[in-house]
């Protein structure tokens, strides 16, 4: 089976040598939490819609937006969140 997958290995190099170079002109931004689907430039009805859940916030036994306020306040060790090929 790998002998039929040899193929693969050039169009999935040069494919990773472009995904390195769009991450070199557009890096990752910090990670930030907060509602999703808010803060976004020219977003249709469709996506301003879902930053509105069907759900009613005083029927949760906790305040989902108090929560993602304190998100940062969690330990967090990045030892135990590797990337992929570590």
């Amino acid at each position: 089976m790998l002998v039929n997958m040899i193929h693969l290995k050039s169009p999935f190099n040069r494919m990773r040598i472009r995904h390195e170079l769009w991450k070199k002109k557009y890096p990752d931004l910090p990670e930030r939490h907060g509602v999703p689907w808010t803060g976004i430039e020219n977003a249709t009805p469709e996506v301003k819609a879902l930053s509105k859940p069907n759900v009613n916030l005083k029927d949760l036994p906790f305040d989902p937006l108090e929560y993602i306020e304190h998100l940062d306040e969690l330990p967090f060790d990045t030892t135990l969140d590797p990337d992929f090929g570590q």
